[in-house]
């Protein structure tokens, strides 16, 4: 979150400065273009790919939990429908069970979030310093001083939109 208030005041900074440069003679010289970074990314196959891996994750981790959670709840029942049956000692021994396998289940769950999340950090740094390379590389091959990210402006010229260039770069399509 630091990171993208960071970029957007140093885009802004950025905007700012060519509205400045706007006015000299060699503004008409500059070489502008945005992308739409959101857009981009999220359109390449590497992305789509990581992201349907992040949800075959998830997918498995609340199968997981979900037995885990019934398998508790059923000793829950259980406990209720006996724990006038049972001794004092038996009693307290089943709920310290079964507090133990509600603290596991929150352990559990507290794993796959975290567990989660490094992957969805994994595949976003992965994508994000390829973008990198792939604007670096493109800004210089096609000799544009500037390539600004799409939300620094309230009004851009379509015609210096270079997003889709940029998506077919980085699922290395010429």
């Amino acid at each position: 979150m630091y990171n993208t208030m960071k970029v957007r005041m140093v885009s802004v900074t950025l905007g700012a400065a060519m509205l400045v440069a706007a006015g000299s003679a060699e503004a008409a010289e500059l070489k502008i273009g945005y992308v739409d970074m959101k857009s981009a990314v999220e359109n390449t196959a590497d992305y789509q790919q990581g992201m349907a891996r992040l949800q075959s994750l998830q997918d498995e981790k609340i199968k997981e939990l979900r037995a885990l959670k019934e398998k508790i709840d059923k000793a829950e029942k259980d406990l209720l429908g006996q724990s006038m049956a049972m001794s004092p000692d038996r009693l307290a021994q089943k709920q310290q069970e079964l507090k133990e396998m509600s603290k596991d289940f929150q352990r559990r769950q507290q794993d796959a979030q975290e567990e989660l999340g490094a992957e969805k950090n994994r595949l976003d740094v992965s994508v994000g310093a390829k973008f990198q390379k792939v604007i670096s590389e493109y800004g210089a091959k096609g000799h544009y001083d500037m390539i600004l990210p799409k939300p620094v402006f309230l009004y851009v010229n379509e015609k210096l939109d270079v997003t889709g260039d940029i998506t077919k770069l980085l699922d290395g399509k010429k």
